[in-house]
């Protein structure tokens, strides 16, 4: 079952999932078995976030690999919260790295480091340059939100995710991702928006 989602999800992205012994082409990759661990190991939610991150910035889609989806994936957990507030100017940084490169500088490190550690390290050094700021839970709030120009307040981002959810009720299978593009909206913002409303919803239930 999670084979077929995995290849499900990347098919939302336009990601071809090839054989192993196959040199990727952009939009292309061979690692479905980490694919797979990090959907069953972090659920589906997180996993659509690495997608989100790696298939819909720039230049990215083509190094969808082992190291940079574990990369992002320990990133998403460590920027749980800025994310939470700042998705789409998570997006926005990830379209100004240059993640091939990054990778590069990563791979001197071979044999000394774990490899998913370097690049981790790298990437968030790099993003927290171009932010000017830290990205960690603790000290990412108010300075990012104020250079980036963030104004939605929760209870917005609480309705809109209600809205979200009743649309994607009334569509058929396929027509999500169509529909977000429609509106304007990014997979990962609907996303975190949606999250937040059941979220409320579930604290309205359990306190009456």
């Amino acid at each position: 079952m999670s084979e077929a989602l995995v290849r499900s999800i990347c098919a939302e992205f336009d990601v071809e999932i090839i054989p192993a012994n196959e040199f990727p082409k952009p939009g292309q990759t061979r690692a479905i078995v980490t694919m797979r661990r990090i959907l069953v190991k972090r659920g589906e939610g997180h996993f659509r976030l690495v997608m989100s991150t790696l298939a819909e910035t720039k230049g990215n889609h083509w190094l969808i690999e082992e190291c940079s989806l574990w990369a992002v994936s320990d990133l998403i957990l460590a920027c749980s919260e800025w994310i939470d507030e700042n998705a789409s100017t998570w997006l926005e940084l990830w379209d100004r790295i240059e993640l091939g490169s990054i990778m590069l500088a990563a791979d001197h490190l071979r044999g000394t480091t774990p490899l998913r550690h370097a690049l981790t390290a790298l990437i968030y050094s790099r993003l927290s340059s171009l932010a000017g700021h830290g990205l960690s839970n603790t000290d990412s709030g108010y300075g990012l939100r104020h250079r980036a120009g963030f104004t939605n307040s929760r209870d917005r981002r609480i309705e809109l995710g209600r809205r979200l959810i009743k649309a994607r009720a009334r569509l058929r299978h396929g027509q999500w991702m169509g529909y977000l593009q429609e509106a304007g909206l990014s997979w990962l913002r609907a996303n975190n928006a949606m999250r937040l409303a059941k979220e409320a919803d579930q604290q309205v239930r359990s306190a009456a």
